[in-house]
């Protein structure tokens, strides 16, 4: 299979570099110092499932790279207007482009330009982050995508996907709400991640604060009052699991969010 990942950081290089390890035909569509020190080096990943080096095609041109079987979408939501643009170049008939980005409506947006039958929403739980250009550290055991059609129906190419998915180090899950999904993915990352960083600290350091898995609690139930306002059908203990899930992974916990505060970058 031709796979290109849009957006090479930490979540699309992590990926991406999964799929190049198992064999797949991989191209990293970046730019800057991480397009270079890929170029020059290698992509570095340290993974609970072993650490390795790989060589994918990487580049900022989607031209050079041409058609492809699937696209995996990573670059943040406000990354978008110039980054659309660049799927257009890679796709074919059945190209299927599966957005894992944060948030809520990254497949709404795709497919508002390239239509549905090339857009999937996905939502991804993994903790990892950049060491440097070209470097990238994945913690605890968990690099789940769950990915879905819009009307929940199964298809062949939402199972297509998933066997494109199942390598070493990656996690597939094909959900039959993935709205649902994604805003229940919602409730746990935008919470921990918007409370590490306004708290300036790691997830550890707030929990040990007499009043830090309340003030999770509560952020977390803020945002399903609006899921449920919207009338998306989340869990009814939705924040109970969400919520166990990030004490769980407490000690590995990574926020993008964080990471992009503390450089100056513009914040989801």
């Amino acid at each position: 299979m031709r796979i290109a990942v849009i957006g090479a950081g930490a979540v699309g290089g992590y990926y991406g570099g999964a799929l190049a390890r198992a064999g797949e035909e991989v191209a990293l569509i970046e730019r800057g110092p991480q397009r270079d020190a890929i170029a020059r080096d290698g992509l570095r990943v340290q993974s609970n499932w072993g650490d390795f080096t790989v060589h994918p095609q990487v580049t900022a041109d989607p031209e050079e790279v041409g058609p492809v079987d699937l696209i995996l979408y990573c670059v943040k939501l406000y990354h978008n207007p110039g980054a659309l643009p660049l799927i257009g170049p890679m796709l074919k008939d059945d190209t299927v482009v599966l957005t894992i980005q944060n948030g809520v409506d990254g497949a709404d947006q795709i497919a508002a330009v390239y239509g549905w039958e090339h857009a999937v929403g996905g939502a991804t739980y993994i903790e990892t982050g950049r060491t440097g250009p070209g470097q990238i550290r994945q913690t605890g055991p968990m690099a789940r995508i769950a990915f879905g059609e819009q009307d929940g129906s199964r298809t062949e190419r939402t199972a297509r996907v998933a066997r494109i998915l199942e390598v070493k180090g990656i996690q597939p899950v094909v959900v039959d709400d993935i709205r649902a999904a994604l805003w229940s993915k919602l409730i746990y990352v935008a919470a921990i991640g918007t409370v590490m960083t306004a708290a300036r600290g790691s997830l550890l350091e707030v929990l040990e604060c007499p009043v830090g898995e309340y003030t999770l609690r509560t952020v977390m139930e803020e945002i399903e009052a609006v899921a449920r306002a919207r009338g998306i059908d989340v869990a009814p203990d939705v924040v109970d699991r969400e919520l166990a899930e990030g004490l769980e992974v407490a000690a590995d916990a990574q926020a993008s969010l964080q990471d992009d505060f503390r450089a100056g970058n513009p914040l989801e």
